[in-house]
Order: C-alpha cells, then structure tokens, then sequence
C-alpha cells in the first residue's frame, strides 16, 4: 500500500513550498554588492546564502574557500586577545 508514501511526499512537497516562499522574500535577503578583493566569512551554522546569476565573461570571478570549526576558531579568538 503505497498510499502512506503519496501522503508523506504531498506533505513534504507543500512543507518545500511553503519554505521556499519564506526564503523568496525580499524582507529575508541582504543583498551586499562585493568589489573586487571584498571578503565575506559566512557562518554556515547561522545562516543560508548564495548569489544572484552574474555575466563570467565580463570579468573573471574567484572563489576561494576553507572552513574553520567554531571550537577552534573561538579558541584563536581568545588566545589573540579579543573579548
């Protein structure tokens, strides 16, 4: 009896609908304009983000990236001398 399987996905489909109308709200974004050699440090644990659409062609787009764990960076933290 599959009837428990259709009732489960039609539920999680409507739960996908409905978040993804949360996120497509514009009081929901901050957009940032980055110029070339900006830096952003996202918190992966915090927040969602991502980018609109760009033209590559114009200009050549770099990302670099590397992930620190939240332990040792606040240990770092402290150890420099910040509060």
């Amino acid at each position: 009896d599959y009837s428990n399987f259709t009732a489960f996905y039609e539920e999680l489909r409507s739960a996908h609908e409905a978040w993804d109308n949360i996120l497509r709200r514009e009081e929901m974004r901050l957009v940032i304009d980055l110029k070339c050699g900006d830096c952003v440090i996202v918190a992966n644990q915090r927040c969602m983000h991502g980018r609109y659409a760009f033209d590559a062609s114009s200009f050549p787009r770099v990302v670099m990236g590397c992930y620190v764990g939240m332990d040792e960076l606040g240990s770092k933290w402290r150890r420099s001398g910040f509060p």
